[in-house]
């Protein structure tokens, strides 16, 4: 195949790969969503856009590189429509990764995983990412195109450091059309180590701030579906719930969820203080609210001694169900 044969099934199949590219992030980040339960607009760091190669990019990689050799270029080239997943920690890699691994769309080939290079140059810190080559496990119409079984497809999946490190280091370096000298390759090989030794800090401080709200992420969840139940909507919850279940803790033991659940079910009453608490203040638009009224009428001691928000807030709502409240200085 020559150059202008190239290009001419090229011209003729690029829609063809840009749907199947479309298709692919459409599939994982659906995925995502729905097996993992991440939401897309914090997990990923960068919209997941897929992008195909420029016709004078795939020209030159196929017949002007001397670092590649091709028998049928068109065939072996299999980054013709690619995406990248850029995460915040490696430990989110996993997710996407099982979610590429686990589907039936497709078969996958993983082309490059940094534990993998990692494990085989312990000493060397280059460039770190996991590949995958997917390909459509058989044709199928997707948005009107027809996707043949067995076009490829190339998954980037990298952190947000990993990320910063290859584009920097990427054309500068990996395409440079000088020589490259080696104090300069010395230096971003030690930037990569410093990305891992960070990159293993974040992991640790993510750990332990999951660890140290797993305490009361089951009351969480709770309040919110209580508050779906009795005002048959979803909640708004804001920071100042983080600040009050914070503030709280103590109180918040493994037998909460029964006693939330009591409580609602002994105030047949919670419902309309709530639905009028809307109409005049956004607060009683999160699900702490139900917690709050808890607070008031089962530990109003240490309510006083430790609310951390506008008093005015919780003394408006111990009128509302008949208790009444001293400030604590």
């Amino acid at each position: 195949m020559n150059e202008s044969e190239f290009l001419q099934r090229w011209n003729q199949e690029e829609p063809m790969y840009r749907a199947w590219g479309d298709f692919v992030v459409s599939s994982i980040c659906t995925e995502l969503v729905d097996s993992k339960c991440r939401n897309l607009k914090s997990f990923l760091k960068q919209p997941a856009t897929p992008r195909v190669k420029e016709k004078e990019s795939l020209i030159d990689k196929a017949f002007h590189r001397r670092e590649k050799s091709y028998e049928d270029p068109y065939k072996e080239i299999e980054d013709k429509v690619g995406v990248r997943f850029v995460v915040l920690l490696t430990s989110d890699i996993d997710d996407v990764c099982d979610v590429i691994k686990r589907s039936d769309k497709w078969i996958y080939k993983t082309s490059r995983h940094y534990d993998e290079e990692r494990l085989n140059t312990p000493l060397i810190f280059t460039y770190q990412s996991v590949h995958f080559i997917v390909t459509a496990k058989r044709s199928f119409d997707h948005n009107g195109v027809f996707i043949e079984e067995g076009i490829p497809c190339e998954i980037q999946v990298r952190t947000l450091l990993q990320h910063a490190y290859a584009e920097l280091t990427h054309d500068a370096i990996y395409k440079a059309k000088t020589i490259v000298e080696p104090d300069i390759h010395r230096t971003v090989a030690r930037s990569m180590a410093l990305i891992e030794t960070t990159d293993d800090f974040f992991c640790s401080v993510a750990k332990a701030l999951n660890n140290s709200t797993d305490a009361y992420t089951g009351a969480q969840k709770t309040l919110d579906q209580l508050y779906m139940a009795l005002i048959k909507e979803k909640p708004n919850n804001q920071k100042s719930a983080i600040l009050i279940l914070d503030t709280f803790k103590k109180v918040i033991d493994d037998d909460i969820i029964r006693k939330l659940y009591k409580f609602v079910e002994d105030m047949p009453e919670l419902e309309s203080l709530i639905r009028d608490g809307k109409t005049k203040s956004s607060f009683y638009e999160q699900s702490i609210t139900i917690f709050v009224y808890w607070l008031i009428k089962r530990r109003k001691n240490i309510l006083q001694k430790e609310w951390p928000l506008e008093w005015r807030i919780i003394q408006k709502m111990a009128s509302d169900i008949g208790v009444s409240l001293e400030r604590q200085a």
